[in-house]
């Protein structure tokens, strides 16, 4: 995942400097919120738990697991999207889940999402930036 995540990143300070200084906090949310919806929808539900602990945060990840099912992802992406209301210019968002079986699920272990969830998102938003 490190290669997609460092041509993402290319390709996003291709695209940041492209646009005018007044477009960039909005393009940057946007990009997030597509970015985290997108992997949210990708997570595989049995529960919904996994699902449920997508946490998006402005400044630091957070670290700490919920004690929250969300098997459509609705209430985790308003909780996201609520979280980039505070988004400054140039502040770097954090997405984490913090299940203990989060990887495992990345790593295709689902047959819901075999290819995963995060590095199949990031190519996604990655094709629309080039």
């Amino acid at each position: 995942m490190g290669t997609s995540v460092r041509q993402f990143n290319r390709n996003l300070k291709k695209m940041a400097k492209s646009l005018p200084a007044t477009s960039l906090l909005a393009f940057h949310k946007k990009l997030a919120f597509d970015l985290f919806r997108k992997i949210i929808l990708k997570t595989p539900v049995d529960t919904g738990r996994a699902r449920g602990n997508w946490q998006m945060n402005v400044g630091t990840p957070l670290k700490n697991e919920k004690d929250t099912a969300d098997r459509n992802g609705s209430g985790t992406v308003q909780n996201g999207f609520a979280n980039l209301l505070s988004l400054s210019p140039f502040q770097t968002i954090f997405i984490t889940n913090n299940v203990q079986y989060i990887g495992s699920l990345e790593n295709g272990r689902s047959r819901q999402a075999p290819k995963g969830m995060v590095k199949v998102s990031i190519a996604e938003v990655n094709q629309g930036l080039i």
